[in-house]
């Protein structure tokens, strides 16, 4: 329970309003106040006001220019009335028909102009009023827009999405100007009050998924939500332990936008530079921006090449296992795969330390300041390259197929599905161990083979099974659209598994 569990209605009293969020937000000078909420009394004519205000949400000279123009028509509106009795919503609705640059809005409830307050807009509270107003002054800080970190083109729009939620939004909306796309706003987090703003087309999107995300994001019981996008598809998804994502984040506006013209839903967290689409499938997964930048050959080859870029990242170190327990049984076209020489440790484990090698050398490139990060990449190719197979610590063999299994997770256009993948090699690595140290065989491969495929098969997202078009199969307007990028022009249908309300494009 916060803070603000009893929250009182807006007293006729700007004393008392004063005097409880004053309390409540901490305003003031000292120890236990907060410097950057800003609180500035007004008197206008016979008029009492306080006005709150979030510091850094706002341009000087903006505000200037808005008070100005407010203490303008507050006193023409008194000289008006002088003989009548005025209302707080005679005076919002004289504000917004004569004061050119702000949008006026009556705040009924305290609870919503604390969430104003610690948003950026301006409340002001008058005495002898239940209600307060916002004059929404607003402006996020943020960076310029970029092009994208992991979704690169070479050919092909630049733009990228940011933290701030508006701007996000009207990047989406530059590319769907429909009038049926939907931006609906809530907030989630009892402390954090994050904004998210749910986007879909509503005569294509199925209105069951709507309202299952919806009442999803509605039903979120965190107290704060700072990890954006991946706390809030973790809270709404409910994915537990499974390891492999049940959607997709993207930092580029047009794959967003393609999402919601296929019946996708997006969700969009405010201070994250990537949006959710959900639901979502494992082949969905694979597709990348750059299939739709050139011609529909290279799109279908490229495709392709994702395809078995994702099966090398699963399945061939337990292959690599596999033939060098059976090297009499390999075929001759296949002899690259077997290892020379045998080192005081196993062939798995070595496999099991190359693993873990490079996720380390990874994670201090990631990590490391990038003016010596190349001095780290140096250094660890010179002591895997050379030193390692010269101890006999680890194989060249080992190195080569370990390092071609990293390169073909980084091909992948989803960094969380080839994070995912490599799970599910370990995984393959070890059943094959076992079932080879038990005289099984192959056998160990191939149970660690299907129970990845039973885990998949069983999987859903948002209720769309994860493996979708190949189980359930489904060729025309499945399958087939999966494998083969076609031309635009012959481009019909919609993923049926999305269940939209229009099926045919228009």
């Amino acid at each position: 329970m916060t803070i603000q569990a009893d929250i009182p209605d807006i007293h006729t009293s700007l004393d008392t309003n004063v005097n409880y969020l004053n309390a409540l937000l901490g305003v003031g000078q000292g120890p236990g106040h907060s410097w950057d909420i800003m609180a500035k009394p007004f008197g206008y004519g016979n008029l009492r006001m306080m006005a709150y205000v979030l510091n850094g949400y706002f341009l000087t000279m903006n505000m200037v220019l808005i008070l100005q123009e407010f203490e303008k028509h507050v006193l023409l509106f008194q000289q008006n009335h002088q003989n009548q009795s005025d209302s707080l919503h005679e005076l919002v609705d004289y504000l917004n028909k004569n004061v050119g640059f702000v949008q006026v809005q009556t705040i009924t409830k305290m609870q919503d102009a604390i969430r104003f307050i610690l948003s950026g807009p301006l409340i002001t509270f008058i005495d002898g009023f239940e209600y307060a107003f916002m004059i929404d002054t607003r402006i996020y800080p943020m960076r310029s827009i970029e092009p994208t970190e992991v979704e690169r083109v070479i050919r092909g729009p630049r733009d990228g999405f940011v933290e701030t939620m508006l701007m996000n939004t009207a990047l989406i909306r530059r590319r769907l100007r429909d009038p049926a796309l939907r931006a609906e706003l809530m907030q989630v987090g009892t402390r954090s009050k994050t904004d998210v703003t749910l986007m879909y087309l509503s005569d294509v999107a199925d209105p069951q998924l709507v309202a299952k995300v919806r009442q999803s994001l509605q039903s979120i019981r965190a107290d704060i939500v700072s990890m954006a996008e991946q706390a809030v598809i973790e809270l709404i998804s409910k994915v537990g332990w499974g390891f492999y994502p049940v959607a997709r984040y993207t930092e580029r506006p047009d794959v967003a936008a393609t999402a919601l013209v296929d019946g996708h839903v997006v969700i969009i967290v405010d201070t994250s530079p990537e949006v959710i689409i959900a639901p979502i499938t494992l082949f969905q997964l694979l597709q990348t921006p750059e299939e739709y930048h050139i011609y529909p050959v290279l799109g279908t080859y490229a495709r392709a090449v994702s395809l078995v870029a994702n099966l090398i990242s699963v399945f061939l170190p337990g292959l690599f296992l596999l033939a060098n327990f059976h090297p009499n049984t390999i075929p001759s076209f296949f002899s690259f795969l077997k290892v020379d020489k045998q080192t005081p440790i196993p062939l798995w484990g070595e496999l099991m330390i190359a693993e873990f090698a490079l996720d380390v050398l990874r994670k201090a490139v990631l990590n490391t300041p990038t003016n010596i990060g190349a001095m780290v990449s140096i250094i660890a190719a010179f002591a895997f390259g050379e030193l390692a197979p010269n101890v006999n610590f680890l194989q060249p063999e080992v190195l080569l197929y370990m390092a071609f299994v990293l390169v073909s997770q980084f091909a992948l256009p989803s960094y969380e599905l080839g994070s995912a993948n490599e799970v599910s090699r370990f995984w393959i690595i070890i059943v094959t161990q076992i079932g080879h140290s038990l005289g099984f065989k192959a056998w160990g491969f191939l149970f660690g083979v299907v129970t990845w495929l039973l885990y998949l098969a069983t999987r859903k997202s948002f209720g769309v099974p994860y493996l979708w078009p190949l189980i359930p199969f489904k060729w025309a307007n499945g399958l087939k659209e999966i494998l083969i990028r076609r031309p635009l022009d012959r481009v019909q249908g919609r993923p049926g598994i999305l269940r939209p309300k229009m099926q045919k494009r228009a």
